[in-house]
């Protein structure tokens, strides 16, 4: 799972097949064009399906890129 808070980059509004980046303060290892959940860091809500396009990991900091694949709604 993807866990985001809106300053590492969690979109107000999640569109389909939109690529979005994110940045957090740790240093983190995603799968590439694998389906993972995105996740509100603060309920641990699922709120899409995505794949992570890109990452690059350098001292204390985790940046990328992901597209969203389907919004929770599409997905109930």
């Amino acid at each position: 799972m993807l866990r985001l808070k809106p300053e590492y980059g969690l979109p107000k509004k999640l569109e389909k097949d939109k690529i979005y980046s994110f940045r957090k303060p740790e240093e983190r290892i995603y799968p590439i064009n694998m389906p993972i959940g995105l996740c509100d860091y603060k309920s641990d809500e699922i709120l899409a399906s995505i794949i992570i396009t890109e990452f690059k990991v350098s001292k204390n900091k985790t940046e990328g890129k992901f597209r969203i694949l389907k919004n929770v709604k599409e997905l109930v």
